[in-house]
């Protein structure tokens, strides 16, 4: 990183120029900058897990999308995704079960 008073090379975890002594880093934009790699970490995070669980239990995906559509946005997009997966999945084999059971029903009689 460069200082942008002096323009010399200083450490990236400076928040003091050492050259000049100019403050090059805001605590408020340092504690920004870890919040924004913390929630990036948690993001990142046992997708595929929250995934499976949403697939088997769509209503629980249903809750973890609305929960964490702005927290978390590409585990909760992973969750409403498996959720309506799983019900269309469920709605394709009621169709299936009903066309079978009709099928038998009329080879009966």
């Amino acid at each position: 990183m460069f200082c942008k008073n002096c323009g010399k090379e200083i450490d990236n975890n400076a928040y003091v120029c050492p050259n000049c002594g100019v403050k090059v880093k805001d605590e408020l934009a340092e504690r920004r900058e870890r919040q924004a790699a913390t929630d990036l970490e948690a993001d990142s995070g046992s997708k595929a897990g929250w995934g499976i669980l949403s697939f088997l239990i769509p209503i629980v995906g249903l809750i973890l999308f609305l929960m964490w559509k702005t927290e978390r946005p590409k585990t909760a997009s992973v969750c409403g995704k498996c959720a309506l997966a799983a019900v269309i999945v469920e709605v394709i084999a009621v169709i299936i079960y009903v066309i079978i059971a009709v099928a038998v029903i009329g080879a009966l009689t």
